[in-house]
């Protein structure tokens, strides 16, 4: 991702696996503040500890 996204806040659902983990980890890559949720609570922590 080649955007600036510092100072920018995104919210991914189903982040703790697939295309919602890349998207997560991509936006913060590029500097947003990303809020991460899913039903699979443990692999959530997993990302957001990523």
């Amino acid at each position: 991702m080649a955007a600036d996204l510092s100072g920018k806040t995104a919210v991914v659902t189903g982040a703790a696996s697939g295309i919602g983990k890349e998207i997560a980890l991509e936006l913060a890559k590029a500097g947003a503040a990303v809020a991460i949720a899913d039903l699979n609570q443990d692999g959530a922590n997993a990302v957001a500890d990523e």
